[in-house]
């Protein structure tokens, strides 16, 4: 006990280390970019969806897509230029990579 009590500044270090150090694991998990498009005749958010959302849920990545873009509704018209949220998963291009895929 007294050891606690004449290093109780070193506990509180590691505590706080650790802390950040956790915070810092969940943001780099979640690490978003942005990307630019202009949209084509007959694309859809639902087709856009497919080839840009990854792992997220279509739904959610729509939703997102509105926010970013202050979109009412679904629709999106030909010649609109939209910011579409990707997420970078180093896991995936680890794979991609070991795969051999150099697109």
């Amino acid at each position: 006990m007294t050891f606690i009590k004449n290093n109780s500044y070193i506990l509180l270090l590691i505590t706080l280390c650790m802390g950040f150090a956790l915070i810092g694991i969940m943001k780099s998990g979640k690490e978003q970019n942005m990307t630019e498009v202009t949209i084509m005749e007959g694309d859809t958010l639902w087709d856009l969806a497919h080839h840009h959302a990854d792992n997220m849920p279509k739904e959610k990545w729509m939703k997102e897509v509105m926010r970013l873009n202050d979109l009412p509704t679904v629709t999106i018209k030909t010649g609109e230029d939209l910011i579409l949220p990707t997420r970078h998963n180093q896991d995936n291009q680890t794979i991609i990579q070991i795969a051999g895929d150099n697109r």
